[in-house]
C-alpha cells in the first residue's frame, strides 16, 4: 500500500468562487445547492493541495519516490501538473483529478505521482480509508440501506461499491488469541443461511477470548460444515495457547469436534457452558417425546437449572468440594430419574455433559461458566438474517461487524 511520506507543514492558499442560482433561502434549497457544488469544490481543493505538495516534493534533493525503471530518486523534472484525469472516491463522492506527472532525467521514463502523494496504491481508485468507512456501513446494515443513507447525506456511492468494500476489508482481517489477555475463552457455532443450501446450511464458528479488563474479544472466525473440523479456527492460536503460564480454559456447548481439533496439540481444560445444559436438555426431552411443561419436563429442567447455578466468589476449598459433590449427586439422581422414565436421549446427553460441567470451579478459576457468545451471535444474526449469502460474503461481513463491536475496529 502507498504510504504518504513525512513532510513539514505546508500552507496551501485556497480561494473559491461559485455562481449559484437559488429560488429560495429555505434549508432544503441551500443544502441541495451545496451538494451540487460539492464535487467541484472537492476537486479544486484536492488539486490545489496535491500541486502544492508536489512542488514541495520536487524541491527536495532526495524524493520520497523512485523511478520504476532505473531506481533514481533524486533527478526529476515536471512533465505536467495537469495530466491525464483519474477518478478517486473520497469520503463523500467520486472526484476527477488531473494527475501530476514527472520525468526521470536519467532514463527518460515518465510516471504519475498523484497516488503516491495521496498514500494510495498504484492504479487504485478507492483509498483504504474510504473502503473502511464503506465496509463498516455495509456491516452495520444492509447494502441497500447503506447506499440509501449515504445518498441522504450527499454520499453518492452505489451498493455494489459498498459490497466490494466489505469483501476487501473483511478478507484482510485476521483474528487470533492475544497472549496479553486471559488464558480463557469460548468456542461456539451458529447456523448461517447460504445460497443454494436449505435452511441454515453452514455453521459460523467463533472463538472468543476473555479480556483482563472485562468483556471479550474475537480470536477466530470461520464458516464450515456442522460438526466439522475446528482446526482452521484454532490453528493461528495454538502457539499463543502454549505461551500461557497455565492451561487454557475453553468454555463450549459440548461439541466434541472442538476438543478433537485440539487433542494432542495443546493442554486445555474444557468447561461445558452451564447455560446450555438446561437449554439443550429441552431439545433432547422433545426427542424423547416428553410433553413440554408436563410434570416430568418441569422436574428435569428445574433440577438442571439448580444444578447449573454456581455461586460466585466461593474460594474456600472445602466449600467448593462440598458444593460440587452436592451438585454431582443431584445430577446423578436426575439421570436416574430420566433412565427410569425411558428418556434415553436425555440420559445420553447428561452423561456426556457431566464430565466437564464443573471444571472451572474445581480448578478454582475465576469467571463465569456461562457463555457470552450467545450475545455475540445475536449481533451476527441481526445482519446475516437479512438474506442468504455466499460463504465468503457471510464470513467477510461478519468479520467486519464483530471487529467493530468487540475488537476496536472503527473507520
Amino acid at each position: 500500500m502507498g504510504v504518504t511520506p513525512q513532510r513539514k507543514d505546508i500552507t496551501i492558499e485556497f480561494e473559491c468562487q461559485f455562481r449559484v442560482d437559488l429560488q429560495s433561502s429555505d434549508f432544503p434549497s441551500i443544502m441541495k445547492a451545496f451538494l451540487m457544488l460539492l464535487p467541484q469544490l472537492l476537486e479544486d481543493f484536492f488539486q490545489k493541495v496535491l500541486v502544492g505538495f508536489g512542488e514541495y516534493e520536487m524541491g527536495l534533493k532526495k524524493k520520497s519516490f523512485a523511478c520504476r525503471c532505473c531506481g533514481n530518486d533524486t533527478e526529476f523534472v515536471w512533465k505536467t501538473r495537469h495530466g491525464k484525469a483519474t477518478n478517486i472516491l473520497t469520503w463523500f463522492r467520486w472526484i476527477r483529478l488531473k494527475q501530476l506527472q514527472v520525468l526521470c532525467k536519467r532514463c527518460g521514463s515518465k510516471q504519475y505521482i498523484t497516488r503516491m502523494l495521496l498514500g494510495m496504491e498504484p492504479k487504485k481508485r478507492v483509498p483504504n480509508e474510504t473502503r473502511r468507512k464503506l465496509a463498516l456501513m455495509g456491516a452495520l446494515t444492509s447494502y441497500r440501506v447503506s447506499a440509501k443513507i449515504g445518498k441522504m447525506f450527499g454520499w453518492a456511492v452505489d451498493k455494489m461499491t459498498i459490497w466490494k468494500s466489505v469483501q476487501q476489508i473483511g478478507a484482510k482481517m485476521d483474528f487470533f488469541l492475544d497472549e496479553n489477555e486471559e488464558p480463557r475463552g469460548e468456542a461456539d457455532g451458529t447456523g448461517i443461511g447460504i445460497t443454494g443450501i436449505p435452511k441454515r446450511g453452514k455453521e459460523l464458528k467463533v472463538l472468543v477470548q476473555y479480556k483482563k479488563g472485562g468483556g471479550i474479544r474475537v480470536a477466530g472466525i470461520d464458516i464450515g460444515n456442522y460438526n466439522g473440523s475446528w482446526e482452521k479456527l484454532f490453528q493461528k492460536s495454538l502457539e499463543v495457547i502454549k505461551e500461557f503460564n497455565r492451561p487454557f480454559l475453553l468454555l463450549t456447548d459440548g461439541d466434541t469436534s472442538i476438543f478433537e481439533s485440539l487433542k494432542g496439540k495443546v493442554t486445555i481444560l474444557i468447561q461445558r457452558c452451564l447455560w446450555h445444559i438446561p437449554y439443550q436438555a429441552q431439545y433432547v426431552l422433545w426427542k424423547d417425546a416428553v410433553k413440554r411443561k408436563s410434570e416430568e419436563w418441569l422436574h428435569v429442567v428445574a433440577e438442571l437449572m439448580e444444578i447449573c447455578a454456581i455461586r460466585p466468589l466461593v474460594d474456600c476449598p472445602d466449600t467448593i468440594q462440598a458444593m460440587i459433590a452436592s451438585k454431582k449427586g443431584r445430577l446423578e439422581k436426575t439421570i436416574t430419574f430420566c433412565r427410569e422414565k425411558g428418556f434415553t436421549h436425555t440420559v445420553s446427553y447428561l452423561e456426556n455433559a457431566r464430565g466437564d460441567m464443573f471444571t472451572a470451579v474445581e480448578n478454582r478459576l475465576e469467571g463465569k461458566t456461562t457463555s457470552r457468545v450467545e450475545r455475540l451471535f445475536r449481533t451476527v444474526n441481526m445482519r446475516v438474517n437479512v438474506s442468504k449469502w455466499s460463504t465468503e460474503g457471510a464470513l467477510n461481513v461478519t468479520k467486519v461487524r464483530l471487529a467493530y463491536y468487540y475488537n476496536g475496529f472503527d473507520a
